[in-house]
């Protein structure tokens, strides 16, 4: 009897050592970006088309020089049943967008220029988008196998 309960400290000693360990996964979004320069750029400077279901989450737009006259960013999503367009309106050399919005695989974007009277010859532009968790591939490790990786990167390192 008394072998019987050592076994079930010993148990319950390496179950509560495990209790406290806790592990975060991130899901990194995915970058889309394009710099475009000439002596005027204009009409489309970024295409990509989406392999898998997500969500656009946020994007910046910078411009070479501050325009002297505002300069238009056009947005376009589409695919085999329909398209949605957006515009907006550049003023300073920077702009943040937080589009949220919503893809389906096989959507594709294209982001256009029109500079107007303005001449441009610089254009920097890059969004972020995050798959679906349907879409992304899982994998199941115990806590001991993730720190074990951690120490043996850090051997290596």
């Amino acid at each position: 009897m008394e072998d019987r309960v050592k076994q079930l400290e010993m148990v319950t000693t390496r179950l509560m050592r495990r209790s406290g360990k806790r592990a975060a996964v991130l899901i990194t979004p995915y970058p889309i970006s394009n710099a475009v320069f000439g002596e005027k750029v204009e009409g489309p400077v970024l295409r990509y088309m989406f392999p898998c279901d997500g969500v656009v989450t946020k994007g910046f737009v910078r411009l070479g020089k501050k325009p002297k006259t505002n300069v238009m960013l056009g947005v376009k999503m589409f695919n085999e049943s329909g398209s949605a367009s957006k515009g907006f309106s550049l003023e300073r050399k920077f702009l943040s967008i937080q589009p949220n919005l919503t893809v389906i695989a096989g959507d594709c974007l294209e982001i256009s220029l029109d500079p107007g009277e303005e001449i441009v010859t610089e254009l920097w532009i890059s969004f972020l988008w995050r798959p679906t968790v349907r879409d992304i591939e899982a994998k199941s490790y115990l806590i001991e196998e993730l720190e074990d990786g951690l120490q043996k990167r850090t051997l290596i390192e």
